[in-house]
This record gives C-alpha cells, sequence and structure tokens, in this order.
C-alpha cells in the first residue's frame, strides 16, 4: 500500500512541476507582449526546454529586425511554435488564454 502512495505522489509532483512550467512559460509570454505594446517595442523572447528540446518564440517584430532567428531556426527539431503578436491579440480576445504547449 505505501508503494502506491509513492508511486502516486511522485506522479503528482511532476505533474504539479509541469503545471508550474507552462504557467511560468505563459506569464513570461504575456508580460513581453504587453512589454511590447506599452513600450512601442519589438520584442523576442525564446524559450527552450532543455527536458525536452521544444522551442517557443514570441516575436512582436514589426520591422523585421528578428527575422534571421525564424530563418536558423527553420530547420530545428522538434518544430518550434512560434507565436506573434497578432496570434496573442486573437487568444486574449477569447473567453480563454492558451498557448500550445
Amino acid at each position: 500500500m505505501a508503494a502506491k502512495r509513492f508511486i502516486g505522489s511522485h506522479y503528482s509532483k511532476r505533474k504539479l512541476m509541469r503545471q508550474k512550467q507552462y504557467r511560468r512559460k505563459t506569464n513570461l509570454i504575456k508580460k513581453a507582449y504587453e512589454y511590447s505594446k506599452m513600450c512601442d517595442a519589438d520584442v523576442c523572447v525564446g524559450i527552450r526546454l532543455r527536458e525536452t528540446g521544444q522551442v517557443h518564440i514570441l516575436s512582436s517584430d514589426s520591422s523585421g529586425f528578428w527575422a534571421f532567428l525564424t530563418s536558423q531556426l527553420g530547420s530545428y527539431y522538434p518544430t518550434p511554435n512560434f507565436i506573434t503578436d497578432r496570434d496573442l491579440e486573437k487568444a486574449m480576445d477569447n473567453t480563454s488564454f492558451t498557448i500550445e504547449r
């Protein structure tokens, strides 16, 4: 019986850690988007998860300054998740704000 509890608690700890990472990633991307809008700045935020190698990139670039990043990561595997400021505007208009995991 005790072994099942240990496995269960271990599983829940992993799940809680993933939820925390997802929440922090989402909040970081939201803050970068807000900064871009409030300060009229071109912002590019890149997040690479070491465990999976997954890359998430927010680019609110209207001038094309960060375009080289997109071309360099084009052949990267797993395929990077590119998010633009327009994508975030659409997502925030919906009742639930979610970013692809």
